[in-house]
């Protein structure tokens, strides 16, 4: 579906048309897959996904647009007013004409308009972009860092609501977690070595690292495979909480790498989370864990590993890197 958000007149004067496309909307995919094809296959897989069929989640494609043809493009993935925000994109011979801060204006206005609670991104620390979002609200998530946040209310008042104690479910991968898991990855929790099966190491957003996870359900569904994650959802908020994996060790191909992570509030659920997921048959099993990152290690421990290693000075605590934190190494 599209609707018109009226116009947008660029620095040479020139109006332009703008509008959002809800996905999915069959008579805009391809015009928007196009504008977007430079983002890879991982990313044209994604856009196709959320052009072409219902996800379970509030995907919109805001776009500037000469009758039709469109020349820059800003998504967001909602669930429950929480999400992504990316794909901003102005075409090369439209660019430094104001496109991208004209369509940002409507977009943030459209999404505080529909009640939006709060927006994640990713871009250059100190770059251009970095700035054009500061200017909109958006602030980083901690020094020298290019994620950023944005909240309609505040920090504090959104995740003392979002990830307040309700009822859980653990789930396999699916949509729905793709913009609701933004909050907990990116937070300001205890805990550097995140996933380290999908490389979540500190606070990073789920957009880009989320999407091989869905993809690999996706797959394994289809095939009657077990799943390689499972999801521990807030059923009220629809907030991820947590989230346990395995993927095999880059460097010895039989050794499972195994990882768990939660919510500071939702620690407790974790043993259940760990003993739901199926591993594979390994010659051995391996997970990391920052030394500081208490409850992690006791889950780990309770589950059979043991810690045979600690890793001096091995993950920085932000992206400033002011000092390192020494990681345990577990096995079992």
């Amino acid at each position: 579906m599209y609707k018109d958000l009226g116009y947008v007149t660029l620095k040479t004067r020139e109006r332009v048309e703008a509008g959002v496309v809800f996905g999915p909307d069959a008579e805009w995919a391809e015009r928007l897959e196009k504008l977007l094809s430079h983002k890879g296959d991982l990313w044209n897989w994604q856009n196709r996904q959320a052009l072409r069929s219902s996800l379970g989640i509030d995907v919109q494609f805001y776009l500037l647009h000469r009758q039709g043809i469109p020349l820059a493009n800003i998504l967001t993935s909602e669930l429950a007013g929480v999400g992504h925000l990316g794909h901003v994109w102005t075409e090369p011979e439209d660019r430094q004409k104001g496109a991208s801060t004209g369509l940002m204006d409507i977009q943030m206005r459209d999404f505080r308009s529909r009640g939006g609670k709060a927006l994640f991104l990713g871009t250059g620390f100190d770059s251009v972009p970095y700035h054009i979002y500061k200017r909109f609200g958006f602030s980083g998530v901690e020094p020298e860092s290019g994620c950023m946040e944005w909240y309609a209310t505040s920090k504090e008042r959104f995740e003392s609501s979002y990830f307040a104690r309700a009822e859980t479910k653990i789930q396999s991968p699916q949509w729905t977690h793709w913009p609701s898991s933004a909050a907990l990855f990116l937070g300001d929790f205890p805990c550097v070595v995140r996933c380290a099966p999908l490389r979540l190491i500190g606070r990073q957003s789920t957009e880009g690292l989320f999407l091989p996870l869905l993809r690999d359900a996706e797959r394994r569904q289809a095939t009657g495979e077990k799943p390689r994650a499972l999801v521990l959802c807030n059923t009220h908020t629809t907030a991820v909480v947590g989230l346990v994996a395995w993927g095999w060790h880059p460097l010895w191909e039989d050794i499972c790498l195994v990882d768990v992570y939660c919510h500071p509030s939702y620690w407790d659920s974790a043993g259940e989370l760990l003993s739901s997921l199926p591993l594979p048959d390994a010659e051995g099993y391996v997970a990391y864990s920052d030394t500081n990152c208490r409850q992690k290690t006791a889950v780990l421990l309770n589950h059979g590993f043991r810690q045979t290693a600690t890793l001096k000075g091995r993950v920085p605590n932000t992206r400033a890197k002011t000092f390192f934190l020494e990681v345990a190494l577990l096995e079992r």
